[in-house]
């Protein structure tokens, strides 16, 4: 087992602060004043005044909180059509984007910061927290929405309290806990829809022993059909089984001590591509002639696809009330395996597969103490470490174009190009940190806080290879289509086939200064200065030793002013935030030539850019004019620029491009009504709709004319429902149409390789459903 190289001075000040909170947790005195948590529906403007929030690591009124956030109630995600994948609560944040190939996956961005390449070792800089425990692969971020209390959406650096690479923000899925009350709020979900979509989903609950042990289960069972038609098999594809579960036991054996233990397991399977080859040469045609079809519904290709994910974990949260303090331990654990089949020229052509397989699993601790009460001074230390171990295996084999069956690939003959990568990688850290708010009145506050972390992380890497330039060495032969790429078994050479092992140590303090005003209950300005910092990391993507290299963390200067309001006894609620970044080092997902490849092959890989600017605003707004009648807008102005990027391979210079997943304008809208119906109940009509403007893919090209593939033009998507609710409230029943005009619009899409072409993902066309929920 690794460990981590801290000198003994960090070693010293860790230890130190440790006792420093159990000692401080002994010697504190009074009873901590409770706030009650208020559901927080988003952009419910009758409770805008009084959500309640845990962005600063204790409880506070959202219209309180010196931060850029937006908060989400359960019933948002508990309506038909919606809670998928998590990604999803971006689509209702200003200046925010998560688009995902699968719900399975989602690439997370809040203002203009997020991370390129999907690599399981490559941190994103967008925190993601399950109840409070940070889940650093994202891959196992895209859990479904279900029986939760609610989400909060934190946007900027949050390094002081929420702790490693959460310099773009933080996303907290906080779940429905148990109740010691008898107060279950029990309830089952029942949902069909488009392509034959079933999905049974609810939240049960019980007190086992009044005010001292209860327990909850939930869970999401989803299961749809396939998506696409595949014209080459003639069968459906991309059919998609998600069932995932969740167990919660909360104990308080005193009035001052809880413990909440909770494990969940997700089994994630789907069969078939959603990518599709787009057109190439200037007829439309890519390889061989092939030509792709233009129904967005329809793929066509010839090799077996798979993708299976597992997923478990656990934690436990025990909080102790100590009188004018209380401490807070969460320890966390988090396993993930995959493995998938792909056709990676995503034609019915014999062209190229490939075969992936991986695993990760990561511990976390953390220890914290934070004061109680609104004293002058109010402070939280604490402690956190983090522990993760990945092994990634990554085949792939192409054919010699032309190439045809039984044909004998010889040392003299048609050269295959075959590639097999492995690497295991460790990373460990740890940190102290802590925050102080002093109230120099009642309406003025100073806060300080400051966080250091030191993270070791280690990459044993082999990669094999034989590119096509060169011949392999051994005689073979295929005799169908489906088995030649697994006939390969003679020795591979060539310029590709390298080994190593890095090892890199990153010490970052991270820091935030922020002087608020209430101006009144209804009125804050803020002001706010952070510095964040994201982990450096490896190209584990490499395909030549020269590029298997170590990029440097990420470093994000933030200035931020912030408004927030509430006007005529929280029937409106308006905010407001103006920010600027300085960013440096930024990790950047450069696609081009591979200047040690034969026949201008494309390739994937980080490096740094030296200096890039950011700048934005934002503004949401919530209105509640009379009962029954809601609405929410949010509208976010942002201008990124690389100052400073010159690319390693090909030396172009991109100083002025546009970061990637960063739309200048985003623009969320959304209403509802609630009628009466008398005795027979209620009945909701709502809208919503999300407009945004360009957004490139890739730093290169940036091509609008020649690669229009490779960005996303503006779109706007508009989402319906109507929701009876019985007089009781035990029954509702929703009916809903999502992308109600059937836009289409991309999720992603990849630049031309094995000579077949820009590739697409496709996003859902117009869906459509009803839902019963049953509560009891």
């Amino acid at each position: 087992m690794s460990t981590i190289s801290l000198s003994p001075r960090f070693r010293h000040a860790l230890g130190a602060s440790a006792l420093a909170l159990l000692a401080a947790a002994y010697v504190t005195g009074a009873h901590a004043e409770e706030t009650p948590a208020v559901p927080a529906e988003v952009a419910d403007a009758d409770a805008g005044a009084g959500i309640v929030v845990t962005a600063q690591r204790r409880e506070e009124r959202l219209q309180d909180v010196p931060v850029a956030v937006t908060a989400f109630d359960k019933d948002l995600f508990s309506v038909g059509g919606l809670g998928r994948s998590a990604n999803e609560v971006l689509n209702y944040v200003p200046n925010a984007s998560a688009g995902t190939q699968q719900h399975g996956r989602p690439r997370w961005w809040i203002r203009g910061v997020g991370a390129g390449q999907q690599q399981l070792d490559l941190a994103n800089p967008v925190g993601f927290y399950l109840d409070d425990v940070y889940i650093s692969n994202s891959s196992a971020t895209g859990l479904p929405l279900f029986d939760l209390e609610r989400v909060e959406v934190l946007r900027g650096p949050q390094g002081t309290l929420w702790g490693k690479n959460t310099t773009g923000g933080a996303v907290n899925i906080i779940s429905k806990r148990p109740s010691l009350n008898g107060q279950d709020d029990n309830y089952v979900k029942l949902e069909y829809g488009s392509f034959d979509n079933k999905i049974a989903e609810g939240g049960i609950g019980t007190t086992l022993v009044d005010d001292k042990l209860a327990a909850r289960v939930s869970f999401r069972f989803d299961d749809r059909g396939g998506r696409f038609d595949n014209l080459y098999t003639g069968n459906k594809s991309n059919e998609i089984k998600d069932n995932v579960i969740r167990g919660q036991l909360l104990a308080k054996p005193t009035d001052n001590l809880q413990a909440l233990l909770s494990v969940h397991y997700r089994d994630y399977d789907t069969n078939g591509t959603y990518w599709t080859t787009a057109s190439y040469l200037p007829s439309g045609e890519v390889r061989n002639r092939y030509a792709p079809s233009t129904d967005i519904n329809d793929i066509s290709t010839n090799a077996p696809e798979y993708s299976r994910n597992k997923q478990f974990g656990g934690s436990l949260h025990v909080d102790w009330d100590l009188g004018n303090a209380a401490l807070t331990w969460i320890a966390g654990y988090e396993r993930f395996t995959t493995r998938g089949a792909g056709d990676t020229d995503y034609t019915p052509l014999e062209i190229s597969r490939s075969y992936t397989q991986a695993r990760s699993s990561q511990w976390t601790q953390e220890l914290r103490l934070a004061s109680s009460g609104e004293d002058r001074l109010s402070w939280i230390v604490g402690a956190f470490y983090f522990n993760e171990k990945i092994r990634s295996n990554a085949f792939s084999a192409t054919l010699p174009q032309n190439a045809v069956p039984a044909q004998a690939i010889t040392p003299t003959g048609p050269a295959l190009a075959f590639s097999d990568t492995a690497y295991r990688h460790k990373a460990e850290s740890a940190a102290v940190f802590g925050s102080t708010t002093f109230r120099f009145t009642d309406a003025l506050k100073l806060t300080l806080g400051g966080r250091w972390t030191r993270e070791t992380k280690t990459l044993d890497f082999d990669r094999r290879a034989s590119p096509a330039a060169t011949t392999p060495g051994a005689v073979f032969t295929w005799s169908n289509y489906a088995q030649w790429w697994n006939s390969y078994t003679g020795s591979i050479g060539g310029a590709g086939t390298f080994s190593n092992d890095l090892k890199r140590t990153w010490d970052a303090f991270t820091y935030d200064v922020t002087p608020s005003w209430n101006i009144n209950r209804d009125n804050l300005v803020y002001a706010k200065f952070s510095h964040g910092v994201k982990s450096g990391g490896f190209n584990s993507a490499a395909t030549l030793a020269v590029a298997l290299t170590a990029v440097r963390p990420e470093k994000l200067d933030a200035y931020e002013i912030g408004y927030k309001s509430s006007w005529f006894d929280g029937l409106l609620t308006f905010n407001a935030t103006a920010f600027h970044y300085d960013y440096k080092d930024v990790q950047v997902n450069v696609v081009g030539p591979n200047p040690g490849a034969v026949g201008g092959q494309t390739v994937s890989y980080l490096q740094n850019a030296d200096k890039a600017k950011v700048d934005g605003a934002e503004f949401e707004l919530a209105l509640a004019p009379v009962d029954g009648l809601k609405f929410n807008a949010a509208l976010g102005l942002l201008d990124t620029e690389y100052k400073k990027f010159q690319v390693l391979n090909g030396g172009i210079n991109l100083a002025g491009a546009q970061f990637v997943r960063s739309p200048k304008v985003t623009l969320n809208v959304g209403g509802s009504y609630t009628f009466p119906l008398a005795e027979l109940g209620t009945l909701e009509l709502a809208a919503d709709a999300r407009y945004q403007s360009r957004q490139y893919y890739y730093v290169t090209p940036q091509d609008t004319v020649n690669r229009y593939y490779l960005t996303q033009k503006p779109y706007t998507l508009t989402n319906i429902r109507a929701t009876y609710t019985t007089p009781n409230e035990k029954l509702s029943v929703t009916g809903f149409i999502n992308n109600l005009f059937d836009v289409r619009y991309l999720n992603h899409s990849l630049p031309a390789a094995n000579s077949t072409g820009d590739t697409v993902a496709w996003a859902d066309p117009r869906t459509a459903g009803v839902a019963a929920l049953f509560r009891f």
